[in-house]
């Protein structure tokens, strides 16, 4: 067995070599700029998660502000003396996930 044969032998059972074809893959992207490409989608990807995410909360604040709104008309209604069986009922959410 010559001197190479043994450094595969332990490269191999290392798992070196598994890992080899990634470094090349990474200097190739790096040096045809597909890395800093990939960073740019990267990047707006990111930022279209953190918009939806901002919406969503926003939403879900104006949600929690009309219900609270529709409570206290819902109140005041009761207090002047509308009777009841006049006043809507509030809706019920049928399409709820984790109810």
């Amino acid at each position: 067995m010559t001197a190479a044969d043994i450094i595969i032998a332990v490269l191999g059972a290392g798992g070196v070599a598994s890992v080899i074809p990634k470094i090349v893959d990474g200097i190739k992207a790096w040096r045809t700029g597909r890395a800093s490409e990939e960073k740019q989608e990267n990047r707006r990807q990111l930022g279209r998660i953190f918009t939806a995410e901002k919406l969503a909360d926003d939403e879900a604040s104006f949600r929690r502000r009309i219900e609270e709104w529709a409570g206290e008309l819902i109140y005041m209604l009761k207090q002047i003396g509308v009777p009841a069986e006049k006043i809507p009922p509030k809706p019920v959410r049928k399409d709820r996930v984790n109810a």
